[in-house]
C-alpha cells in the first residue's frame, strides 16, 4: 500500500498500538489502555471484510470528532477471525452511504482467476475447457485429488520443479504455498516441515542450525514474524546509506541469513531489506513460512 499511494501505511494493530502494552488488550472490558488517537482528517481502511467487531470498536474509540471514514472491502472476501461480520453487517443495514465497484481493473477480465472466482460467488464449478474462449489467460489450475497423500504429493512436486520448468518460477522468489489450517496433514505445521526437509535440508552439517520449540531454524529458512515486536532493532542498507529502526510486525516475512551459536542469535533479513537479531530465547516470534495459513497471507 505504501508502494502503491507513496503515504504511510500500516496495519490496524501497529496503528493503533496494540499489543504494545497488553498482548490481550484488545479484548479486555477492563483495560484502562485506550489506544493510541489518530489525528488523521480522513482514514482509509482496506481489507475491511477481516476486520472483527473488537477491533472496529477500538478503532472507532480512537478516531477524533469529524475525521472521516472510509471503509473498503468486499463481504465475499474472506471474514474475520474474531467474531462479528462488520463489513457485511454494515452494508446490509443501509444506513451507511454505500459505492459498489462493478470493474475489474486489478486483473484482466479474460483471467481465470477472475472468471472462476465469480463462478464461485454463484454457486459454479470452475470454469470448463469448452467454456474457455482463445485468449483466456492460463493462470489458473485446479488439480483434483482425492486422498491426502496425493495432494501433498501435488504440493511438493509443484515447490520442488513442475513451476520451475512451466513459467520459471523459483520457490523462494516467486511461490507461496497457502492452506486453510494449521493442523493436520495438509495443515501449514506439517507442510512446513516437509517444504522445509525439500527446499532447505540439512545438507551441510557444518553450518549451524537452532531447533527451539520442537522447530529447526536453518540459514536460508523462510520465517515469518508472528507477533507485533515495537522495540526490535533493525538496519536496512540501501545505495550505501544505512537506515535504523525499531519494530517488527505480525505477518512481515523474511529469510534467515546468520545463526550465531556463541551468541546465542540469528539473524533474520525481511523482504523489506531490513535485517533484525533475535535472541535464542526471542524465537517463539518465529515460524517458518514456506505455508501459511490464508488469514495470514490476507494479513500481510
Amino acid at each position: 500500500m505504501t508502494e502503491t499511494t507513496k503515504k504511510e501505511a500500516s496495519t490496524l494493530h501497529r496503528l493503533l498500538e496494540i499489543g504494545k502494552f497488553d498482548e490481550d488488550a484488545l479484548y479486555k472490558e477492563s483495560s484502562d489502555y485506550e489506544g493510541a488517537p489518530i489525528d488523521a482528517d480522513v482514514i482509509i481502511v482496506d481489507e475491511m471484510s477481516m476486520v472483527d467487531m473488537f477491533l472496529m470498536n477500538y478503532l472507532l474509540k480512537c478516531v477524533y470528532l469529524g475525521t472521516k471514514l472510509v471503509l473498503v472491502g468486499d463481504e465475499d472476501q474472506l471474514a474475520s477471525v474474531g467474531p462479528g461480520s462488520v463489513l457485511k453487517d454494515l452494508i446490509h443495514s443501509e444506513t451507511i452511504t454505500t459505492i459498489h465497484l462493478d470493474k475489474i481493473f486489478r486483473q484482466a477480465a479474460k483471467s481465470k482467476i477472475i472468471l472462476n472466482a465469480h463462478r464461485v460467488n454463484n454457486g459454479e464449478n470452475f470454469i470448463s475447457k469448452d467454456d474457455i474462449e482463445e485468449d483466456t489467460k492460463e493462470d489458473f489450475f485446479f488439480i483434483k485429488e482425492n486422498s491426502q497423500e496425493k495432494m501433498l504429493e501435488q504440493a511438493i512436486s509443484l515447490c520442488t520443479g513442475r513451476l520451475k520448468k512451466y513459467g520459471n518460477y523459483d520457490f523462494f522468489q516467486n511461490i507461496q504455498v497457502l492452506s486453510p489450517t494449521k493442523k493436520g496433514v495438509l495443515g501449514t505445521r506439517e507442510l512446513n516441515k516437509l517444504l522445509q526437509n525439500e527446499l532447505n535440508p540439512n545438507s551441510n552439517k557444518f553450518l549451524p542450525e537452532k531447533q527451539s520449540m520442537g522447530v529447526i531454524f536453518r540459514i536460508g529458512d523462510r520465517v515469518m514474524q508472528i507477533k507485533n515486536n515495537y522495540d526490535i532493532y533493525w538496519e536496512r542498507r540501501a545505495q550505501n546509506k544505512k537506515e535504523v529502526g525499531s519494530g517488527v510486525f505480525n505477518g512481515e516475512i523474511g529469510t534467515i541469513t546468520k545463526i550465531e551459536e556463541k551468541e546465542k542469535q540469528l539473524e533474520v533479513q525481511f523482504d523489506d531489506e531490513k535485517s533484525a537479531w533475535y535472541e535464542f530465547s526471542e524465537l517463539d516470534q518465529l515460524e517458518h513460512s514456506y505455508c501459511i495459513t490464508i488469514h495470514k497471507a490476507q494479513r500481510k
